[in-house]
């Protein structure tokens, strides 16, 4: 079986994702943003083990805790090919608000397994050119990061940003995913894809 849980991190609000393997507590951490500390305490109060960092996309307002937490865990993080330039950029910060992150470990090539979370790797351009979902069918739930937000979608004025690219990446990627499919997205609450295509924005 498959959980998931949500931490809220930083000062942009990023909704942190935990997703593991009930039987051996083998996780994914996703986007782990900010907070630091407080990631490493909810990991340990749920009693996982965190296999690998996932990013849904490059932005430094999602990644801020990622080298603490590497070091700490000893684990790899992985980030679409796309997104790697974005990811390792001295200017990807938010001033003065978020500093560029620094000591980033260089992202590994491929998403390390976890036995039992099965999931569908969704690239999904528009918010940045490596944005990607995290699909999981049986579980019948998708992680969509800034690409598909509850009633709307992530901001494409920021550089590698494509209003074309991201509603494609919504009509013909997300919006073929069930009606019933829960949308967890990297701020903000949840919503489905049903509920979303139904959606006058859209």
């Amino acid at each position: 079986m498959v959980n998931l849980d949500i931490i809220v991190v930083g000062i942009l609000s990023v909704n942190c994702y935990l997703v593991w393997n009930s039987e051996t507590k083998e996780a994914y951490v996703v986007d782990p943003g900010a907070d630091a500390a407080l990631i490493e305490k909810r990991v340990a109060a749920l009693g996982l083990t965190p296999r690998a960092i996932l990013m849904t996309h490059g932005h430094v307002d999602h990644l801020l805790a990622v080298p603490s937490l590497t070091k700490k865990w000893q684990v790899p993080v992985w980030i679409h090919a796309e997104d790697v330039s974005l990811y390792q950029s001295p200017d990807n910060a938010l001033l003065p608000w978020i500093p560029a992150a620094e000591n980033l470990p260089a992202p590994v090539p491929e998403i390390p397994v976890i036995d039992g979370l099965e999931f569908t790797l969704l690239h999904t351009p528009g918010h940045t050119r490596g944005g990607v979902c995290f699909y999981f069918p049986n579980e019948k739930f998708v992680l969509t990061g800034d690409t598909l937000f509850k009633g709307t979608h992530g901001r494409t004025d920021f550089p590698g940003g494509s209003q074309k690219q991201i509603m494609h990446s919504i009509h013909n990627i997300l919006f073929k995913l069930p009606d019933e499919t829960k949308v967890y997205p990297g701020h903000h609450g949840a919503s489905t894809i049903g509920n979303e295509k139904k959606n006058p924005f859209f």
